[in-house]
């Protein structure tokens, strides 16, 4: 043979199946971008110049893998695709007189062309818009990254091996599917579906408990920290679940549906159920990836973005007020010292502290069995772990400015995470108390928000004298002291509310006058901590943009690669439909339901997962400090209807390819 006639043909066969190698390459083009990018920014920022930047460079780390994992998946995937469709065109050339090994020549250089092809854009458009990157990102955190255009060649080599192993080992799988294929086999494999799922009820009701544990976890589940516990559980559940329902669940009640001759036997039913039946036993797995890889984008971009936008009230939630003093054992001098000096440090910047708190309390660490409080458990125990924090009547009834009275033997509960058990009697060691519940928010006194990994209380208790109440007489009285906080807002910016707090803190580091006394004393402010929340936030909503085209891009081509698929499928069901008397405008109607209902069937699925989701990830995002309803509310609706009408774009674009398969296969 004349040299370079297998790179001609190569190039041919690329050429001629353009239609499914086209958005093969575009999407490895767009996978190998983003891993580049994800790899280039990780490497290039200074973790320790940059505040925060440690947390941004892990989850630009982790961006990577995830999306290395999806590239091996999703590349393999519609590899199997392309395969499938073109055996016959393979076997075609078998049966001219080409021996296998010729025809593992032609894949290796048509691999080699598309391994250039797509390492070369992918690196290049990585490399021309990770600055671009960079600057949304820096927008993102709204910190000047000051960042100097550089190529990490880490970056490009892990690129360039991860990417570079995952062609060749399709080329390998490939090859020999050729290899152990007889002639024939290939000049009907394009004709061969997948493989057809059986109507296994058991899998089918295994498939609707999966789904039915996790929902009920997640409606059910109380405790943020259990939520955050139990997510991974149910995202495997849920990714099993769905899977078997769309294999075997759909398959089974169709199969159900088609045993009921009246039923069947009915022009619009026959056509439905069999065009139906026919199609889950070809798309089921298609379709479930579809709806799995959708649900994860409505999660990732949703709760992402819902943290980002809320930064303000999130700040607010965890900071009560601008500026607080926490201090413990602190005397009565010490409480009259920060009195006088925080407006005196005020004045110095011409500002004035506005909304000011004290606030006086016991905090204990303890845990919790149902309604009972045990002090002095043991940490290997396995019960809950809460922190109690007490106040005196008067401290109430001065922070609620209310005129609460308790009996004796009579306390009053606040409960901010509602998980306290209902009931009227509370416990603690060895007392027992009559319980009523305060609606009246005490998480805005404190040192910090009643928003933690471990349940907060706080209970009111008739005696100032709170220790020897709850714990007796004896030296453990020693261990305990009274918490104080002195906290205020500043009308000012961040500079000006950090400068404020730089300033207190350089007093107290000083010297408080003769005779304070404290166990510890520290300021905290919402300005310094708003470079660690955006850092964070920001960092997730960017890893979380990522990640959704990633999972975009993953549906968009499976419904691409169904819809080629179905449409040299549907040409033949469409002529012999014709033949057997249907018109031509019947059958057209016919599968174009049948391809409307299974494509939008994913998009309803990964809604409804979202829906019993939301309880979770609102639990979870509670955790994060971010607790306003309306904002995850609105976050996840807001994805749901963008993206909903994203998908019912593709779909149409996709759709277009379909038609014109089918009619011109048909014609």
């Amino acid at each position: 043979m004349k040299r370079g006639f297998y790179w001609k043909l190569a190039f041919q066969n690329l050429k001629n199946n353009r239609r499914i190698y086209v958005p093969f390459l575009l999407s490895s083009i767009g996978i190998i971008m983003m891993f580049y990018i994800m790899q280039s920014i990780g490497l290039s920022i200074d973790a320790q110049a940059l505040y925060g930047g440690r947390s941004i460079t892990t989850m630009m780390n982790l961006g990577a893998i995830v999306i290395g994992v999806f590239a091996v998946l999703f590349l393999f995937y519609t590899n199997s695709f392309m395969i499938k469709r073109r055996k016959k065109e393979l076997g075609l050339y078998n049966i001219l007189g080409m021996e296998k090994f010729h025809i593992a020549k032609i894949i290796f250089r048509e691999t080699l062309l598309t391994i250039f092809t797509a390492l070369t854009l992918g690196l290049g458009l990585g490399i021309l818009f990770s600055r671009a990157m960079f600057l949304l990102l820096q927008k993102l955190l709204g910190v000047d990254l000051h960042i100097a255009f550089s190529v990490p060649g880490e970056a490009v080599l892990s690129t360039l091996v991860l990417f570079f192993a995952i062609f060749f080992a399709t080329m390998l799988y490939n090859i020999l599917q050729v290899r152990l294929s007889n002639p024939i086999e290939l000049l009907h494999g394009s004709d061969v579906g997948e493989k057809e799922p059986k109507a296994h009820w058991l899998l089918a009701l295994l498939g609707v408990l999966c789904l039915g544990v996790c929902y009920y976890m997640a409606v059910t589940i109380q405790d943020p920290v259990q939520a955050l516990m139990f997510f991974f559980v149910a995202v495997i559940l849920v990714i099993f679940g769905t899977y078997l329902l769309f294999i075997t669940g759909i398959t089974a009640l169709l199969k159900l549906l088609k045993k009921k001759k009246n039923f069947y036997y009915k022009p619009n039913h026959f056509t439905t159920v069999s065009g139906m039946l026919y199609r889950m036993k070809q798309n089921a797995a298609g379709l479930a990836s579809i709806c799995i890889l959708f649900t994860c984008l409505l999660v990732t971009v949703s709760t992402t973005y819902a943290l980002y936008s809320s930064m303000e009230d999130v700040i607010r939630t965890r900071f009560p007020r601008n500026i607080i003093i926490s201090a413990y054992g602190a005397n009565e001098i010490t409480k009259d010292a920060l009195r006088k000096l925080v407006p005196e440090e005020c004045e110095k910047n011409g500002l004035s502290p506005v909304n000011i708190l004290e606030d006086s309390h016991w905090s204990f660490g303890c845990y919790r069995r149902d309604s009972e409080f045990l002090l002095n458990e043991d940490e290997e125990s396995g019960l809950q772990q809460v922190i109690l924090r007490c106040y005196p009547l008067e401290e109430f009834n001065r922070l609620a400015e209310a005129e609460e009275s308790l009996g004796e033997n009579e306390v009053l509960l606040y409960d901010p995470s509602g998980r306290f058990p209902e009931g009227n009697t509370l416990t603690i060691g060895e007392n027992t108390y009559s319980l009523r519940k305060t609606e009246f928010d005490l998480s805005q006194a404190g040192d910090n928000v009643m928003i933690t990994e471990v349940e907060t209380y706080a209970l009111v208790v008739p005696n100032d004298d709170i220790p020897r109440l709850f714990l007796g007489s004896g030296d453990s009285l020693t261990n305990y002291v009274p918490g104080y906080t002195y906290s205020f807002d500043i009308e000012g910016e961040r500079k000006e509310i950090s400068q404020v707090s730089a300033a207190i803190s350089q007093r107290i580091s000083e010297g408080l006058p003769e005779g304070s006394s404290y166990e510890s004393l520290w300021t905290e402010n919402a300005a310094d901590s708003y470079e660690d929340f955006v850092s964070l936030y920001g960092g997730l909503f960017f890893l979380g943009i990522f990640l959704g085209l990633l999972f975009l891009l993953g549906t968009m081509m499976i419904i691409y690669y169904k819809q080629v698929s179905e449409g040299y499928e549907d040409s033949r069901r469409f002529s012999i439909m014709q033949k057997v008397g249907m018109s031509r405008k019947e059958v057209k109607k016919s599968i174009h339901s049948q391809v409307l209902m299974v494509f939008f069937l994913p998009l309803l699925t990964a809604i409804l997962h979202l829906g019993f989701a939301f309880p979770m990830l609102q639990k979870i995002l509670w955790m994060m400090n971010l607790t306003n309803f309306w904002i995850i509310f609105g976050s996840a609706a807001g994805c749901v209807v963008i993206f909903s009408i994203i998908y019912a774009i593709i779909y149409g674009i996709t759709a277009r390819t379909y038609y014109k398969i089918v009619e011109t296969a048909a014609d």
